[in-house]
């Protein structure tokens, strides 16, 4: 049974942006990626029907989950950001994004985090996802999230050059 992560809009965008067939390897081959549905509204470069078609669960929030996001505060995270870490916390479920702030407040209440490209490096070490495939999609993915440093680019590249 594959786990479930609760996706934070940034690594779909990035994914959407670079290659969508790393979203559809995810789904078949290590996760059950499971979006918030407000979360997914922040995902403009996706429709429903490729949600569906790459093996993506919308999920609605319950009202007690909306309700408490909606009334958390600080720690520089936005409505949507509060609503990935609820949801990870009560699905126990892991919480993949890129952002900082986020990926503390999961650390913090011992729910586990995934950075984007981390999955894809587990694609790599799982044998679906070749090494110069994972490259060219990192470097895309860098191209056009300035948030993706050169030096995150080189720990990954090292990482799926380790297993070679």
């Amino acid at each position: 049974m594959k786990r479930v992560v609760i996706c934070d809009a940034n690594i779909l965008i990035d994914y959407a942006k670079a290659n969508t067939s790393i979203i559809v390897l995810t789904a078949e081959h290590l996760y059950d990626l499971c979006v918030p549905s407000p979360v997914w509204e922040e995902v403009e470069n996706l429709s429903s029907r490729d949600a569906k078609e790459f093996g993506l669960n919308i999920v609605e929030p319950s009202l007690a989950q909306t309700y408490e996001a909606a009334n958390m505060h600080g720690g520089g995270l936005s409505d949507e950001d509060h609503m990935c870490f609820i949801m990870a916390r009560d699905e126990k479920a892991i919480c993949a994004t890129n952002e900082k702030p986020l990926r503390k407040k999961c650390e913090d209440s011992n729910i586990e985090v995934l950075w984007g490209l981390e999955i894809m490096a587990q694609l790599y070490e799982r044998g679906k996802l070749s090494s110069g495939m994972a490259a060219k999609t990192a470097q895309k993915i860098a191209s056009d999230n300035p948030t993706i440093t050169e030096t995150i680019i080189n720990r990954f590249l090292n990482r799926i050059s380790e297993k070679q």
